[in-house]
């Protein structure tokens, strides 16, 4: 349960104490007996008074503890209404019970029903300015709690944002052109500028895209070949990458930088030799883009592309109900995307 103000002990000590002297003196002013202020500490009503309401504040926090564990409605305002319903019945009967045995076993006789009625008036009060206390907290807390979710939210976007821009700008593969760019100038100025322009074209697919919710296959398939064709500078031309794709399938949608997220995953966590080309096909099967390789697997796994992957996941799931599959079988790896068909992305909209 959460540590309400009313649930702390220096409260439930110091509160009752004062708030029973303030119904002494409030009782000695509806009675005309201000006179016997001077005996504040030497007269028995006060500490009945004080005895008072510890009972009747540790009823209603009884009460209120109960009600929230055992109550269960919809609507707060039924909520309330019957708390302070319950709560009141309750502390004022516990305290007339009370003052009806202090009166018959201290004075001999009962209390008049004009002194009943005044502390009946007192502790209804009493549980009012009790829930009203409780509540008051009750929403401060709901709403520092909201703000404190808000700001968790906040930070948790602000850190995936940093994350995606971190992830977008692809700081291996920017390292990895650079240096093969260095070693391409010194050996060939034309191809260096063929791949200087392949470079560009990666990552401005990744800008010019990043705040698109959906691509299509086409545009899907041209930056997954650029990516090939900057990873095969490394690989010595090993890397091929296989479309049978229909010319309909093209217009199938996807998450922009699906493909080239996969396939980058496979060609680094692949072991790749002179003496065999490494070939990515790509086709449809069953509502799904299926990208096809060997099973080759590094002893030690790209963490960059692994998490890559699962942010992919995780997008995936909020434009199907299909799964992003990622499977290993008979010697082949397996990554398979739900298609977005057209319709589906303009319902979303």
């Amino acid at each position: 349960m959460k540590r309400y103000f009313i649930h702390n002990p220096l409260f439930r000590i110091v509160a009752p104490p004062v708030y029973g002297v303030l119904i002494y003196l409030l009782i000695l002013l509806l009675n005309n007996n201000v006179t016997q202020v001077n005996d504040l500490f030497v007269t028995q009503e006060v500490y009945v008074c004080i005895g008072l309401s510890y009972i009747s504040f540790e009823f209603i926090r009884i009460c209120i503890v109960l009600i929230r564990k055992f109550v269960k409605t919809e609507s707060e305002g039924l909520t309330m209404l019957f708390q302070f319903i319950i709560t009141t019945a309750f502390s004022v009967f516990i305290v007339v019970a009370a003052l009806k045995v202090y009166f018959n076993y201290y004075y001999g006789f009962s209390i008049t029903g004009t002194q009943l009625l005044i502390f009946i008036a007192i502790f209804t009060v009493t549980a009012l300015l009790y829930n009203v206390l409780y509540f008051s907290n009750y929403y401060l807390q709901k709403e520092n709690t909201l703000k404190l979710n808000s700001e968790k939210q906040q930070r948790e976007v602000l850190e995936l944002e940093m994350l995606e821009f971190k992830n977008d700008i692809n700081p291996d593969l920017l390292y990895e052109s650079l240096e093969n760019l260095i070693g391409l100038m010194y050996r060939d100025v034309e191809q260096a500028e063929d791949y200087i322009d392949s470079l560009a074209s990666a990552y401005r697919y990744v800008l010019t895209n990043r705040q698109q919710e959906l691509v299509s296959v086409r545009t899907e398939l041209e930056a997954a070949r650029t990516l090939v064709k900057l990873l095969n500078e490394k690989y010595h031309g090993q890397l091929k990458f296989e479309s049978s794709l229909e010319e309909d399938e093209l217009d199938y949608m996807l998450i922009p930088g699906s493909l080239p997220v996969i396939l980058e995953g496979m060609i680094r966590n692949t072991i790749i030799t002179r003496f065999e080309p490494f070939v990515i096909r790509c086709y449809v099967e069953d509502d799904y883009i299926t990208i096809q390789s060997r099973l080759n697997d590094k002893l030690m796994l790209h963490p960059s592309s692994e998490i890559a992957l699962a942010r992919l996941q995780k997008s995936y799931s909020l434009y199907s109900d299909l799964p992003l599959i990622k499977v290993k079988a008979y010697q082949e790896n397996y990554v398979k995307l739900p298609v977005i068909l057209v319709a589906e992305e303009t319902g979303l909209s």
